[in-house]
């Protein structure tokens, strides 16, 4: 009687297949605690005043979304339809528009895309620059005024609402 046994070469594939994997995740992983935004920086940021005059405190106990990013990002195009999803559905979202223009431009901008999540309009960049931002789009997920998670680049809607979910009940 003879064994079913996978072949030799199929095991290797396999491993050579989650070797690759965890490399890559490594990376991304490493790539997300490089740019991370300053916790300290965040624990010390000052309430933000909105471009419509809201004023947002970062250090309450609800798990709030900050979206750094910028009119001339092409990555922010594709992330900031999961961020005003996000917002329309209930979500703390609290946005810093990074080097992307005046008052009006920004939300000529947002018009246009119809987006409606609200933005802190950081013309100078000093907010980022104080954040020690590195890359366009960044997320941070900030609950009692500290750094719960954060990531850089596109993410979905659902990945966020993951960590969001992870911030509120982890503490």
């Amino acid at each position: 009687m003879t064994e079913n046994k996978p072949p030799r070469r199929l095991w290797r594939t396999l491993r050579s297949i989650m070797l690759n994997l965890l490399i890559i995740l490594a990376a991304i992983l490493a790539l997300d605690w490089y740019r991370a935004p300053d916790s300290v920086a965040i624990a010390n940021l000052p309430a933000l005043t909105s471009s419509d005059g809201k004023t947002f405190h970062l250090d309450d106990n609800r798990p709030t979304l900050l979206y750094i990013w910028a009119d001339w990002c092409i990555y922010c195009r594709h992330t900031s339809p999961a961020i005003d999803r996000l917002a329309r559905d209930g979500y703390r979202v609290v946005s810093i528009a990074l080097k992307s223009g005046d008052d009006a431009h920004i939300a000529a901008y947002l018009r246009e895309h119809g987006w409606q999540f609200p933005v802190v309009n950081d013309a100078d960049g000093r907010i980022s620059a104080a954040l020690h931002v590195r890359a366009t789009p960044t997320i941070a997920i900030i609950k009692n005024g500290r750094l719960r998670l954060s990531t850089s680049g596109w993410t979905s809607a659902t990945g966020l609402k993951l960590r969001l979910w992870w911030a509120e009940i982890s503490g």
